[in-house]
């Protein structure tokens, strides 16, 4: 009898994010308490480096780089924590959400013009 390997599902989203790794540009901030972040969330960031979830596809300043639950972002607040994020690089526009839910097609314009002026680049794949 041989060894066996037991892989845990992993369920992968068919829309990528990230689309040129060599560009990327990471910074950190902290996250709301009580607020869930999904990786691709476009967020706006306070002028204390707290992040929250754009209310659309127009206000927002950096993509999320990480999934927290709303316990984990609370714990992450309360012990000076900082979430990844990124404020720099190519993205696929398919792949970017507003708390935690896909853009729709008649969104993509307005993010990808919010994108150019935050020197992000939105394409479309």
């Amino acid at each position: 009898m041989g060894n066996k390997t037991y892989l845990a599902d992993v369920t992968r989203s068919s829309r990528p994010l990230i689309l040129d790794v060599e560009k990327l540009r990471r910074a950190n901030a902290l996250p709301t308490t009580a607020t869930a972040y999904k990786t691709g969330d476009l967020l706006t960031l306070s002028d204390d480096n707290v992040l929250t979830h754009a209310v659309d596809a127009i206000t927002w300043d950096v993509i999320c780089g990480q999934d927290v639950t709303a316990a984990q972002a609370t714990q992450m607040a309360a012990d000076g924590v900082e979430l990844p994020i990124y404020y720099g690089g190519v993205f696929s526009v398919e792949g970017v959400s507003i708390s935690g839910t896909l853009l729709l097609a008649n969104q993509y314009t307005a993010a990808r013009a919010k994108a150019t002026k935050n020197k992000i680049e939105l394409s479309k794949v």
